[in-house]
């Protein structure tokens, strides 16, 4: 619908993909040179994913695409349209929400879900790429202990007593393990 490029494209790839034709989106199947059963099987196709791309998009944004002739041109240019990959003021506007974002009323599941699926944002808008392993491994630690804390320190008062279990613990558990103990300590 033009807010929500990143779900979307997940969603259509995964379901394109499923069925064998992840190379209509990327480019990596081309259109047979010859005539014939294998050009007319992939025309077929790729007018297929088309329509599939078309209908799951919202009719104003669809008729931005409707007379481009590839499924790949579609998804190359929604990309370049909607992806916002790289983009400051997106990656900031998620850091905002993660700080924002406190269990309240919502469950322990909800909770540490909707945290998740926003750091799955934040590492689509902002990668880091290290040079070499050792930089990759320190960072990846360094990142899931914050997750860890992000995710400690939004939860309810009631959780104070386990949350400071997990924090004497050493080495700190996984974000996995720290949820799990949250969520058997819920129920």
């Amino acid at each position: 619908d033009g807010t929500n490029y990143l779900i979307w494209s997940r969603s259509v790839f995964l379901a394109v993909g499923a069925r064998g034709f992840s190379g209509f989106l990327t480019g990596a199947s081309k259109k047979p040179a010859e005539q014939g059963d294998a050009q007319n099987k992939w025309v077929t196709t790729n007018y297929l994913i088309m329509s599939y791309l078309l209908n799951s998009m919202e009719s104003t944004v669809a008729r931005g695409y409707l007379l481009m002739d590839s499924t790949t041109d579609i998804w190359i240019s929604a990309e370049k349209t909607f992806s916002k990959k790289k983009n400051t003021s997106q990656y900031y506007e998620i850091r905002k929400k993660l700080g924002d974002t406190k269990q309240k009323e919502m469950s322990v599941f909800q909770y540490y879900s909707t945290l998740k699926g926003l750091w799955h944002e934040l590492d689509y808008y902002g990668p880091f790429n290290a040079i070499n392993p050792i930089d990759a491994a320190t960072f990846q630690e360094w990142q899931d202990n914050h997750r860890l804390f992000d995710f400690l320190a939004g939860l309810n008062v009631e959780f104070e007593p386990i949350r400071a279990q997990i924090l004497s613990t050493k080495p700190l558990p996984s974000l996995e393990d720290a949820f799990y103990s949250i969520q058997s300590e819920d129920t």
